[in-house]
């Protein structure tokens, strides 16, 4: 086996050959020394001239290390090409297959933009109030064991990473200030707010470029009045290089709030999550107008009042104290930023999958449209549970045998309980999985009910044949039909009937390491090939074309204005989607001062959980498919976070075009 390890190492494959040895030793060991070993010897990316360090990719993405086989990640641990591997050591590649093989990401018939995966917030305040010596500190007090030896491999991995950051920096003849701070954190507390920018920036490299945490509410105590705005942006650029995820803001407010906001114009991440409260400030909600002004669909708002009394409600061990930290984590999965382990997007229900196949095997055997709903609904609650099923055997697995090292160092209370992130070291421990299609299978069960069985226009024959056939009266009678997105009552009961019964069969379910299960609408650019393999669907969708993008209307059929859009999507149980309910509408620029406060306000009393805005007109949407190039920065919001529009397919472009304008 030495020969083995010495063998990877010399291959460049370091983190690989820690995975080779020690094999009487636990995985979080194991997994620890092979994240140090990584850290150790890993290609840095050059530096860029500016003022923060690292930058450009994480070194688990930097092209100098491109011909590595295996790598840290931050969600399933380690990335791994074991046919590429297999080509340096058939033996590492065999043996290391049987390992990873025990936690593959699963795969289930309705996974819709989720196969086991977890996004996460490490607890950056706490890193900048104790310095990583305190962590040392506290790890050094543990009892001799795995849980203790990790720990230290681990922090000694990080603390090589940083003095091999400070040297290639004095050899590019950085900027002292840089240099110097790097010299005193994240080791030590930071004495001003660029010492602090300087710590938060190493350790979100450190955890692979993920979430980036609270920035005002964690800034804050460091900051003495300064404008960041310069500091912040060259952050955003370094976590929007990395595809990197969420920033929330508020629930309470100060200077920082604002900008935060402020930087973020006309690029698309961090996803800037803004909690928003019955008081928060007009000079928060003017940032906003000027952010979403400058197309780059940023911020998104949250209701939190509502995710307070939901969060309350179903999960009350969760203190008010660490409430005020709530955070959503890549696109928008709710979690407690630097407490939970949340499996976001874990896996998910294609609502309008199951439907397809009960549509076409039972619309002919069913007499009353009330029957025919039921038994549908209980087809997708079915559906939910196998899932589930399929999904805690999953989480039970990665609970053995798949540790995360850094969010182990780095989220409480991992090193209290002597325990790995995934094996229950959180202090919050849940899951979410997402929901698709429920506005397709709600527009095509008011089709079924009053075509089928209520006009009895077509029997059961004729409409499966003209619906795949796409015959043109058929699809014009079904146009006609009410939609979801206009404030109807007969598609809002449907909605809200349908919604309330397949919302909560996921609680019914709990989840290892603890708590439970909960959905989440989230499409994001899952929702076109979430359509693949899906037949024609009476809402007036043709066969294998993209569903419904979350909550909203489907591709512009609110035609009633934004107050009817929002009340329809309020009459689902949102309260029960605590995963988060995303509800994306699009309003010109002219109409945001004027539009945007109100709209988020009604829309929050009338129990909706979140809003997001698209600021980009039909002219210009048009525009930039055939001058791509003069479009460059145009972001738009897309399923549950912010995209450029020049990297999205020609599909989705084309839902984005056919929302509706306010």
């Amino acid at each position: 086996m030495n020969e083995l390890y010495s063998a990877l190492r010399e291959s460049g494959e370091y983190y690989a050959a820690e995975l080779v040895v020690n094999l009487d030793r636990s995985p979080l060991y194991r997994y620890s020394r092979a994240a140090a070993a990584y850290f150790e010897h890993a290609v840095l990316t050059p530096y860029d001239g500016g003022r923060l360090y690292p930058c450009g990719h994480s070194i688990n993405r930097n092209a100098g290390n491109a011909s590595v086989c295996v790598k840290p990640e931050f969600s399933y641990t380690y990335s791994a090409n074991l046919g590429r591997l297999a080509g340096k050591s058939p033996e590492a590649a065999e043996m290391l297959g049987k390992e990873f093989a025990q936690v593959a990401p699963i795969r289930t018939p309705h996974t819709v933009g989720g196969a086991g995966y977890t996004h996460s917030f490490i607890n950056y305040r706490r890193i900048l109030k104790d310095g990583l010596n305190g962590y040392r500190t506290r790890v050094e007090r543990l009892p001799d064991g795995d849980f203790r030896d990790a720990m230290l491999v681990l922090l000694d991995g990080i603390e090589c990473y940083r003095l091999r950051c400070i040297a290639l920096l004095e050899e590019a003849n950085a900027p002292e200030d840089l240099i110097a701070a790097l010299r005193k954190v994240p080791n030590e507390s930071p004495s001003n707010i660029y010492e602090a920018l300087v710590a938060w920036n190493f350790v979100y490299y450190v955890d692979g470029c993920d979430d980036i945490g609270g920035l005002d509410r964690g800034l804050y105590p460091y900051w003495n009045g300064e404008d960041i705005r310069d500091l912040l942006r060259e952050l955003y650029r370094h976590i929007d290089g990395n595809d990197g995820w969420s920033m929330p803001l508020g629930p309470t407010y100060n200077e920082l709030t604002v900008q935060c906001i402020d930087a973020s114009h006309s690029i698309r991440r961090p996803n800037i999550q803004l909690l928003v409260t019955d008081d928060m400030p007009d000079e928060v909600w003017n940032a906003a107008y000027g952010s979403i002004g400058s197309s780059c669909g940023q911020p998104s708002f949250y209701n939190w009042n509502g995710y307070k009394k939901e969060l309350n409600s179903r999960l009350p061990q969760v203190t008010d104290a660490d409430l005020m930290y709530i955070a959503f984590g890549g696109c928008t999965e709710t979690m407690i930023e630097g407490l939970s382990n949340v499996g976001s997007d874990d896996a998910g229900i294609n609502t309008a999958l199951v439907f397809d196949r009960f549509l076409r095997e039972n619309l002919g055997k069913i007499d009353t449209f009330e029957e025919f709903m039921e038994r549908y609904t209980v087809e997708a609650e079915r559906a939910v549970a196998e899932t589930c099923d399929i999904l805690e055997e999953h989480r039970k697995t990665r609970a053995k045998f798949r540790p995360q090292p850094v969010r182990t160092l780095f989220i409480d209370d991992c090193i209290d309980r002597m325990t790995d992130f995934n094996a229950g070291g959180a202090r919050y421990n849940w899951s979410v999985m997402n929901v698709a299609g429920l506005i397709n299978v709600i527009d095509s069960m008011v089709v079924i009910k009053n075509l089928v069985y209520g006009e009895k226009r077509y029997t059961a024959e004729e409409f499966l044949e003209k619906l795949d056939a796409r015959d043109p009266l058929f699809l014009a009678d079904c146009a006609r039909q009410p939609k979801h997105g206009n404030d109807i009552a007969e598609v809002n009961e449907i909605a809200n009937t349908l919604s309330g019964r397949i919302y909560s069969e996921f609680e019914r379910h709990t989840c290892t390491p603890g708590g439970r299960y909960f959905p989440v609408s989230n499409q994001f650019t899952t929702y076109e090939s979430a359509g693949h393999g899906i037949g024609a669907t009476p809402d007036g969708r043709a066969a294998n074309d993209p569903l419904c993008d979350s909550c909203g209307a489907i591709h512009g059929r609110d035609t009633e204005g934004p107050t009817a859009l929002l009340s329809s999507v309020a009459a689902l149980r949102l309260d029960l989607v605590l995963g988060t309910p995303i509800t994306n509408i699009r309003i010109s620029k002219p109409n945001l001062p004027t539009l945007l406060k109100p709209l988020v306000q009604a829309f929050f009393q009338k129990g909706g959980m979140q809003l997001q805005v698209t600021c980009a007109s039909r002219e210009e949407l048009l525009d930039a498919l055939d001058h791509p190039e003069k479009h460059e920065s145009l972001v738009v919001r897309i399923g549950g976070f912010a995209e450029y529009f020049n990297r999205l397919s020609p599909v989705l472009k084309q839902t984005v075009i056919d929302r509706t304008e306010y």
